[in-house]
């Protein structure tokens, strides 16, 4: 399954048997690819076992001398990822793959006798599992499709216990490795502390202070799944320091993770220069072909059925300026007819109210008149129904119209924005060509 960095952390004094606990919980991990591989999917599983030693990092699973072994280093990439370089990383195909060397790296640790356990571990150690798989991805846009990487880490952490001098009665190295271990766990508590407090959150994460905070960064308030294991002894001499562990894993509870996918295109991980050199040849070409297409349809003619769609746009507007020019006629006339009418009928009424003598001649006169009136008025309403029965039909073709040409120039957005995208992914691996090439020049001149 693709996850997202995962962590887990056993922790406790000096004596709580916490390195038994993570040897304990490792044979429940089993790595299932979402995918078996095939010509659609591939994956790769790789470990590998570090510990820090008096602060110095010790790769456990190079069989070289420490002489002859490159250094150890933690990096941090432009986007605030942390890695290391120096590290050997062994690929694995099964979980059995997997216990050989956790067993194999375990045996090579810095391990010593106290007053408080016989078989001590003077170290912090770090056994790290990548998954990495890769899934082909059809793209509507290049009919080639793509490989959509996903990276997923699992680390594993053995905290070595905290020691009272006291109490272990160490001297000379051990000693020097008790300050060590402790200066990393008390470095490690600042760091949960700031994190768990919401108010400190916003200030600075002393995570520089070791290399145990600088390790394990992202796992501590990054985008990682993070599990700590608190380990504790039932015996009543150890209770001051059972308190102080379940205090310890308190505080860390409190931390939030924003947890991520890690997932990025082939090439954005990819640092095999001709590789590169030959994503720009294909985007550029794909720029080319955009450019031109672009500016064969501005300068070409229409085809017929754009000039045809034009020419029937074009209709469309005369027509409807025509048709509300005649509606605006016939209304106006409407109104004139109505105002005679009403002026009509007023002087009626005055003469039926002045003269009664004469009232039957003025009712007659005044029928007569909406008789004659009445076609008239008719026949108006009847042009401006039909004029506006043309016109809702006409705005309706032009509604259409001005839908078709919409998409048009949707689609022209559209592929401007496909062509300036293009030209920044274009940029983006000339950029890291460009850094590859002064790598593989530097390598050259040491």
């Amino acid at each position: 399954m693709i996850t997202p960095p995962t962590t887990s952390n056993s922790s406790g004094s000096n004596g709580s048997n916490g390195s038994s606990c993570r040897r304990g919980s490792t044979p429940a991990l089993t790595i299932t690819p979402e995918h078996a591989s095939s010509k659609l999917s591939r994956h790769t599983v790789k470990v590998s076992f570090v510990e820090i030693y008096n602060e110095e990092l010790v790769d456990l699973l190079n069989p070289a001398p420490p002489t002859e072994r490159p250094p150890v280093t933690i990096r941090e990439d432009t986007k605030g990822q942390i890695y290391w370089t120096g590290v050997k990383e062994v690929s694995v195909e099964s979980t059995e793959d997997v216990l050989r060397y956790l067993q194999m790296g375990t045996l090579n640790r810095a391990t010593g006798s106290t007053d408080m356990n016989a078989k001590s571990s003077r170290s912090h150690a770090i056994f790290s599992v990548t998954l990495k798989q890769e899934k082909w991805v059809n793209d509507p846009i290049d009919e080639d499709g793509k490989w959509v990487v996903s990276h997923s880490k699992f680390h594993f952490v053995d905290l070595a216990g905290s020691e009272r001098l006291k109490r272990t009665a160490a001297e000379g190295d051990r000693r020097k490795e008790g300050i060590n271990i402790n200066a990393g766990l008390l470095a490690l508590g600042n760091v949960i502390s700031a994190l768990s407090e919401p108010s400190k959150r916003s200030a600075h994460i002393p995570y520089r202070d070791s290399k145990l905070t600088r390790l394990l960064q992202d796992s501590l308030g990054g985008n990682a799944t993070t599990l700590m294991i608190a380990c504790v002894s039932p015996a009543e001499v150890n209770l001051v320091e059972t308190i102080n562990t379940i205090k310890y894993a308190h505080r860390a509870r409190n931390i939030k993770n924003k947890v991520e996918r890690n997932e990025a295109e082939e090439w954005m991980t990819n640092d095999n220069p001709d590789f590169l050199r030959g994503m720009i040849n294909k985007l550029k070409s794909e720029i080319r072909s955009l450019k031109s297409a672009s500016t064969s349809s501005s300068l070409q003619p229409p085809s017929p059925k754009q000039q045809q769609q034009q020419n029937a746009q074009q209709q469309s507007h005369s027509h409807n300026e025509e048709l509300q020019n005649e509606v605006t006629v016939t209304r106006e006339r409407n109104q004139l007819v109505e105002t005679e009418l009403r002026q009509m009928r007023h002087k009626g009424n005055k003469k039926k109210n002045n003269n009664n003598s004469c009232a039957p001649a003025g009712v007659v006169s005044d029928m007569d008149f909406q008789h004659l009136v009445e076609p008239v008025i008719e026949e108006y309403e009847k042009s401006i129904s039909n004029l506006e029965s043309q016109l809702a039909m006409v705005r309706a073709a032009l509604s259409h119209s001005d839908q078709v040409l919409a998409d048009q120039e949707s689609k022209i957005t559209n592929y401007e924005s496909m062509r300036q995208q293009e030209q920044k992914a274009l940029t983006d691996l000339k950029s890291k060509l460009s850094k590859s090439e002064e790598r593989e020049q530097t390598n050259e001149g040491y």
